[in-house]
């Protein structure tokens, strides 16, 4: 027990021994509380208060999880690791759902929904309310009920009780029907969004108290990492799990709450002392990542905000160089100037390429910084791009394994029924959803039917033919005991001729390449996942996939080895760099112009202070005189934020034309 404790500072050991009740680990930027969670599980396990199968640890990324995991088996050994629940909340959800989800009328073998799944399912869901294609965007309506399924609302509830939201009002109006209807096409398809695997727990949990004793028996400790990031739906789900015994310790800091423009609540935090009075509170404030520089600024700047447990960072790790902050003209300039500050850097300090992270408050921000890195031939990656398992080929291959395993996920039976090509046209999918919503039936069923009656004939009756065809053969191939996956889906991918309809759609051989490249890395997916589980599964694969395809933040963990990155602050956080440059840094972006208007000022200053936490060595700070918007050059203003850090801590640079900074005086008030 003393080697857990030994290496760690006195509020560290604290965390780690309070072993009984509830426990909040207020845990500052760089405090290490990875460390604390990693040997207070192993403190329980050592200690005898639990069995590693007591222990349950739930963060938000299956990355954070993997790593949580392997630190905790250098505590405990692999075995015991192994028998330890180590989580992200939908990979637990959906464990309690695979084993229970019957008692909410579904059957086991349920698929899950990408976002665009989603999406295409409402568009078809607002077709039938009537409306012109055109005048809604299925993105919002997405958006917005996911929004209303983490703050656990049913379409029942929202029509008692409307959320106030941004949303335009012509979508507020049409929101709870369009809810209800979205929710029961997916039922019908016998499948679940993302945000569904919380919300039907929770549902079931409550429904059903023999499946919630369940869980609750499985569980005597239960840890939160990232506490301040859980919305109303994930606090429901683990007031629930640990209300008899009320061994919960969460973890996390209030000031680094990025996410409430997806649902997250930071008073889930703040009020934690209000929902368990006997709670232990310790807070971590020794940072072992960043210069006292640094933390001075950060901490000068996030005091500011009102709503928060007062913490004040330190550090020993010597004070370090003053901020940089430079003024240029526009995001060329910018660009340009943060190249040029990144080779003077390198040049002077021997740090190398992947030692930099240019991080701005949205994308689009990138791009000068792309052109200007690549003219120097500077190596970047921008973190964010397009996820693989949104690549089209890749949802190609995923769509068709998706009907194999549940014949009713129409998202993934409309995107395969025609591709390749089969003469299957618009009008004849048409007439099966018409039959669908006349019958209550399945897409394939419905085209089953219009053959028997013959209503299809031609090219098209061939094609229907031989695509229900190839799916009954291959469902009854992939049920087969010990069916080899991977195997089978090469075959499945020869029998549809799809190498070819690849090169068919393909601009070039090269770009052929590029995409059967592509499917031949779900090929190697699969295959890993064979010999990673003891009983593989079709279902368990699309499972795995779908849980790191949705699981937010991971993109950005990928090795990115001897290279820039280029990255929101958002994609940012849990990360740190010895070299960081904030851009972008003026009234309307940093703070953003509309969480400004909507009163959200304090928690873009909590973004802000979540940037400047990432660097370790030093941060630079950058800012325009101008920048362009909708193709026109408009003047910016200094970000507000930039006037919370006390002059002594910065070094102004000034990179515009006199005339420039002349005119912008009145809007930059230590210009």
């Amino acid at each position: 027990m003393s080697s857990f404790l030994s290496t760690l500072n006195e509020p560290q050991r604290c965390a780690v021994a309070a072993t009984g009740g509830p426990v909040l680990v207020l845990a500052g930027a760089g405090s290490g509380k990875t460390r604390v969670i990693t040997r207070r599980i192993a403190h329980l396990i050592a200690s005898k208060c639990a069995a590693p199968e007591q222990v349950l640890a739930v963060t938000f990324t299956n990355k954070a999880a993997e790593e949580m995991r392997a630190r905790v088996a250098e505590l405990v050994g692999a075995t015991a690791a192994q028998t330890i629940t180590i989580s992200t909340f939908h990979a637990y959800c959906l464990r309690v759902l695979r084993r229970d989800i019957e008692h909410l009328g579904y059957r086991k073998n349920f698929t899950i929904y990408t976002e665009s799944d989603a999406r295409a399912l409402l568009r078809r869901v607002t077709d039938e309310l009537g409306e012109r294609r055109d005048r809604f965007s299925p993105a919002l309506f997405h958006s917005a009920i996911s929004l209303r399924k983490n703050a656990g609302e049913t379409p029942e509830s929202l029509k008692k009780r409307p959320l106030r939201t941004a949303t335009e009002e012509k979508y507020e109006t049409r929101l709870g029907d369009v809810y209800e209807r979205y929710q029961s096409a997916l039922r019908a398809a016998n499948s679940l969004d993302f945000d569904d695997l919380l919300l039907h727990t929770l549902h079931l949990w409550r429904a059903h108290p023999e499946a919630l004793a369940r869980a609750r028996g499985q569980f005597q400790y239960i840890m939160v990492d990232e506490y301040q990031d859980t919305n109303r739906l994930q606090y429901e789900l683990l007031t629930l799990l640990s209300a008899e015994h009320r061994n919960l310790c969460v973890v996390g800091d209030d000031d680094q709450s990025i996410y409430g423009w997806r649902g997250a609540q930071a008073r889930n935090i703040l009020d934690f002392e209000k929902d368990y009075p006997e709670a232990t509170i310790i807070t971590l404030e020794q940072n072992y990542r960043s210069t006292t520089t640094i933390l001075d600024a950060a901490n000068a700047v996030i005091q500011k905000n009102t709503a928060r447990r007062p913490k004040k960072l330190w550090s020993a790790l010597g004070k370090g160089r003053a901020l940089d902050w430079f003024v240029v003209a526009d995001e060329e300039a910018e660009a340009r100037e943060a190249t040029s500050w990144l080779q003077h850097v390198m040049r002077r300090t021997g740090a190398g390429y992947g030692d930099f992270a240019v991080l701005y408050r949205s994308n689009i921000q990138s791009r000068p910084f792309e052109l200007a890195f690549r003219q120097a031939g500077i190596p970047y990656v921008v973190i964010g791009g397009q996820d693989f398992f949104e690549r089209a080929e890749v949802k190609d291959i995923i769509s068709y394994l998706k009907v194999m395993a549940n014949p009713r996920d129409e998202a993934a039976l409309l995107r395969i029924v025609n591709m390749p090509r089969r003469g299957i046209g618009d009008g004849l999918l048409h007439q099966a959803h018409d039959l669908c919503r006349a019958e209550r039936c399945s897409v394939g069923k419905a085209l089953w039917l219009l053959l028997e009656r013959g209503a299809i004939s031609g090219r098209s009756a061939h094609g229907v033919r031989a695509f229900l065809r190839l799916l009954t053969t291959y469902r009854k191939r992939f049920r087969e005991p010990g069916a080899p996956l991977r195997a089978t889906t090469q075959e499945l991918i020869g029998a549809i001729h799809y190498a070819d309809e690849i090169d068919r759609m393909s601009k070039s051989r090269e770009q052929a390449m590029m995409r059967l490249e592509n499917v031949e890395l779900v090929l190697q997916a699969i295959e890993q996942y064979e010999n990673e589980f003891v009983r593989p599964s079709l279902s368990g694969f699309l499972d795995q996939t779908h849980l790191d395809s949705n699981s937010a933040g991971d993109s950005k963990q990928r090795d990115t080895g001897a290279a820039a990155r280029l990255m929101t602050i958002h994609s940012a956080k849990g990360l740190e760099f010895p070299f960081v440059f904030i851009v972008g840094l003026e009234d309307g972006l940093l703070p953003h112009e509309q969480s400004a208007k909507e009163g959200n000022l304090e928690e873009e200053r909590r973004l802000f202070y979540v940037a400047l936490t990432r660097g370790r060595r030093h941060v630079s700070l950058f800012e325009c005189l101008s920048r362009t918007r909708n193709g026109r050059e408009r003047p910016c203003k200094t970000s507000r934020f930039l006037a919370e850090i006390p002059e002594t801590l910065v070094k102004k640079h000034i990179r515009a034309a006199p005339e420039m900074m002349a005119h912008s005086a009145p809007k930059s008030p230590r210009a």
